[in-house]
């Protein structure tokens, strides 16, 4: 499981077509890299859920101009969640989405902006 020291939003931006918000997650665990996760609200029950996790292995003095030619952003949608001892990947997402949300104030802010409501 992906301990979350800090999560905030960073901006709101369009992730295939949907609205999300892209809230930057820096871990709990020493070793573990940054994550980018998107959050979009979805149809038709305007539920949060994460629609794309991106792990962030930037460094500031070799990525300043932030592009990717150096794999800085990787795409881990499909494996941040791999099955560990345990706990299938679904129930693994479905922790984190939960711990993410619950951060903070975190929840009810990404509700607002992309839900409309608190």
């Amino acid at each position: 499981m992906y301990a979350i020291q800090d999560a905030k939003i960073r901006r709101l931006t369009e992730v295939d077509g949907l609205a999300c918000a892209e809230v930057e997650v820096q871990p709990g665990n020493a070793g573990d890299p940054s994550l980018l996760v998107y959050v979009a609200a979805t149809a038709p029950t305007n539920t949060l859920e994460i629609v794309r996790v991106v792990r962030n292995h930037s460094d500031a003095v070799l990525d300043w101009y932030n592009n990717n030619m150096h794999t800085a952003f990787e795409d881990a949608t499909e494996t941040a969640f791999e099955n560990s001892e345990g706990v299938t990947a679904s129930e693994d997402r479905a922790k984190f989405q939960s711990e993410l949300f619950a951060f903070g104030l975190l929840g009810p802010t990404l509700q607002r902006y992309l839900i409309g409501q608190a």
